[in-house]
């Protein structure tokens, strides 16, 4: 027996109507006329079968119909466990120190005085060892973050990033490394070390346009727009092949006053297909997300950075095919070590005792919190009532794994992702779309 799948789609596209299953990712459009009559066949699938049945097996084969006896909840289950502990790419996020050089209003750290200390760096390297050797890690991603991890390049950054590319070098291993960055202590000189110990990804914020910018994010009253953009420019200069994501944090009034297209216009052309702008709600404005406006504005504002030449992914942050799991931190091979040797997990929560999950011991060994970790790992994010009911799972997930573990199974509402969204999935599902007919396009224009 069959059954239509519980994760179609059928959304309205002007005259058309697309098609999307979330399971297999297959999305097309149909007609006005075609979609009747595919309507029709589905209310009476055993017809569908007997009449057309070459349709009909493609319609098995995308998912959109499917066997009775088969949970296609699996498929999404298969997928977390591979992402989350089969790929043994072993990302490790340092901080060298929590220090910062801005004072950002919502910012949700302390900024303690201290940096990483050379036993603590000598730890680290032993920790890699380690993992190369007891879990047979397939490769490193060196990321670094804090505080402003550029205050200490030269002391930190430089000789642990070329100690652990040689580390792996040795042992046949590929090494990636990338930085979350303010962006204000890029320099050419800096530019061209990064490009030399292979560091091609960043993350740079923006806080609007530059009057808001300057209001938001300055240096004891230094304005510093113009110098982040400068070192940005650094960047796609003396990096040939760097990805720059350019982080957008807004609240209402960002989208509604500042001259956003004015900034991404002034970025040079030749520059902009390095850039992957990515619009980031301010976490304590999100009560705001759903004022009139909102969305019209951030999905206007993705569009029109498309059409300026940007590399923009997709406006909606928290959805995309075949997901699997919601957040790097899900994944079983991810650690951060503060500059205090203390272990964490999550990037975006306070690094106070709360959160420690574990502690870098001197032979590079972590002793961890096992009931902590038992508890972010044993289960799926998605393994819980609210989410199993959901027709968006697939492309959701769930809530992050430590809001999971901060939160009461009776309050696991209020950490519903697509709670916080401003831009809705049937939005997602056409932007999918629109970007598969360009590339269809693109492909046919060069055969």
């Amino acid at each position: 027996m069959y059954q239509l799948s519980f994760y179609n789609y059928y959304v309205n596209n002007g005259d058309r109507t697309i098609y999307f299953n979330s399971i297999s990712g297959q999305i097309f459009s149909v007609s006005e006329q075609e979609n009747q009559f595919l309507q029709n066949q589905f209310n009476d699938l055993i017809s569908f079968e007997l009449e057309y049945n070459s349709m009909f097996r493609k319609f098995v084969d995308w998912e959109f119909i499917t066997d009775t006896e088969r949970d296609q909840k699996d498929v999404i289950r298969l997928i977390n466990h591979k992402k989350v502990f089969l790929d043994k790419t072993y990302r490790l996020v340092l901080n060298p120190t929590l220090e910062c050089n801005f004072r950002c209003w919502y910012c949700y750290e302390d900024h303690v005085t201290g940096k990483m200390s050379e036993e603590t760096m000598e730890k680290i390297k032993k920790h890699v060892k380690l993992m190369i050797k007891e879990e047979r890690i397939s490769g490193l991603l060196l990321d670094w973050f804090g505080g402003e991890p550029l205050l200490y390049f030269d002391e930190i950054i430089v000789p642990l990033s070329e100690q652990l590319r040689d580390i792996m070098t040795e042992n046949g291993l590929p090494f990636f490394t990338q930085a979350t960055t303010n962006g204000s202590l890029i320099t050419e000189e800096r530019a061209r070390k990064m490009n030399e110990l292979g560091m091609k990804h960043f993350q740079i914020t923006l806080d609007g346009d530059e009057k808001r910018h300057n209001r938001i994010r300055n240096m004891n009253g230094v304005p510093s727009y113009k110098q982040i953009l400068q070192g940005i420019y650094c960047l796609c200069e003396n990096i040939p092949d760097v990805n720059i994501t350019l982080r957008i944090n807004y609240d209402t009034q960002t989208l509604e006053k500042s001259n956003m297209k004015e900034v991404f216009e002034m970025i040079p052309v030749k520059y902009r297909y390095k850039i992957s702008p990515n619009f980031q709600r301010v976490w304590q404005t999100e009560s705001k997300r759903n004022e009139e406006g909102n969305n019209i504005n951030k999905l206007a504002l993705f569009n029109y950075c498309e059409e300026l030449g940007y590399d923009a992914e997709s406006p909606v942050n928290h959805l995309s095919v075949l997901k699997g799991h919601t957040c790097y931190v899900d994944r079983y091979y991810h650690t951060e070590i503060n500059f205090d040797g203390k272990i964490y997990k999550c990037t975006a929560r306070a690094y106070s005792d709360e959160y420690v999950l574990g502690e870098l011991q001197d032979d590079g060994h972590i002793f961890w919190n096992q009931e902590k970790i038992r508890k972010m790992y044993a289960k799926a994010t998605f393994e819980n009532e609210m989410c199993l009911a959901c027709k968006h799972m697939p492309l959701c997930a769930g809530p992050c794994s430590q809001k999971l573990l901060e939160t009461p199974k009776e309050l696991l509402h209020t950490i519903c992702p697509l709670t916080t969204a401003d831009v809705n999935v049937d939005t997602f599902i056409r932007n999918l779309y629109d970007k598969k007919m360009k590339s269809l396009q693109a492909t046919e224009s060069l055969s």
